[in-house]
């Protein structure tokens, strides 16, 4: 080597695969897309989720107790005084609150829906018969409660979660190797219909009505082809929100599609509608999950025996 000539230092590399640049990149966006699939495809395997019940509804509701609780701290607050424009931030919260207490009631129903699901499925496993984990979009109010509910049932209990800033963390009674964050709406709504066996549908706004409509038209276009029994709670709540009888009556839905649906009021009927129709879908093998990437039977255009249960919405 020359005197004169300059010492390099070895040029630093990296794997394209550990580049966090290349990886964050819309030239990535396709990886990206296959990891939202294939990683929670390993982790449920590993976890042996067979199959679901999707909890969906309103983030804002609240336990009685809890709604309660904040009531009487605004009103402690108020009773304090202050300034003019602090009064009136809290006077709003206050009519909110006050506003939701009849819906709260939603959230005692889900949380006992969500320990009966829970429980049950105990009594599955043990008896040799495929599993159903609760499942929810991970975030606060329904979720939150479904979750709870089979937390405190000890079962595994899932969340697929998106990035909802206004939902802050996940909510604390979904099972550590359950929860996911996804961050293609696409891909959490993929794996929600993937496994659902059952649609727990409760008061909620736009993306609740987005994933009952998503899974009703799935079920249409039969694009989902097993036995999906969808219970929607709070019957007088979803006559107002969907007028289903004019929808049927100009010919925009037929009546099959409207027997879709199911309308109960109570954790204890809907739990037991479900249990009907899942304990068929054992007899004809429409529940065999998709642990080992086997697709369901699609038996459901058999002719059913005279013992099964009544259609949805009858």
């Amino acid at each position: 080597m020359a005197a004169t000539e300059e010492k390099l230092q070895n040029v630093l590399v990296k794997k394209a695969y550990k580049s966090e640049d290349f990886l964050t990149s819309p030239a990535a966006r396709h990886i990206r897309v296959m990891c939202e699939l294939h990683e929670p495809m390993q982790r449920l395997q590993k976890n042996n989720v067979e199959n679901v019940v999707l909890f969906v509804g309103s983030h804002l509701m609240m336990h009685p107790d809890d709604r309660s609780k904040q009531i009487a701290d605004i009103e402690l607050k108020l009773k304090g005084g202050g300034p003019r424009d602090e009064s009136e931030a809290l006077n709003a919260r206050l009519r909110f609150a006050k506003k939701m207490v009849p819906m709260d009631r939603f959230y005692s129903v889900a949380l006992e829906l969500g320990g009966k699901i829970a429980t049950w499925n105990k009594e599955r496993v043990a008896a040799g018969k495929t599993q159903y984990n609760v499942l929810t979009g991970g975030g606060p109010g329904v979720m939150e409660a479904a979750n709870r509910g089979a937390h405190q049932a000890g079962e595994v209990t899932l969340g697929f979660g998106s990035t909802r800033p206004e939902w802050g963390q996940m909510n604390q009674y979904v099972t550590e190797d359950g929860a996911f964050e996804f961050h293609y709406f696409f891909m959490r709504k993929f794996w929600m219909a993937y496994k659902c066996m059952g649609l727990i549908v409760l008061p909620g706004g736009y993306g609740t009505l987005d994933e009952l409509f998503e899974i009703l038209s799935l079920m249409s276009a039969k694009r989902i082809n097993h036995r999906l029994p969808v219970i929607l709670v709070g019957k007088e709540h979803w006559q107002k929100v969907v007028n289903w009888e004019y929808l049927v009556e100009t010919q925009m839905l037929s009546q099959q599609h409207y027997d879709m649906v199911t309308f109960m009021d109570t954790a204890d009927e809907a739990f037991n509608f479900l249990k009907d129709q899942i304990e068929v879908a054992d007899r004809l093998g429409e529940n065999e999950g998709h642990i080992d990437g086997v697709k369901r039977r699609r038996t459901l255009n058999r002719k059913h025996t005279g013992s099964d249960p009544p259609a949805a919405g009858q």
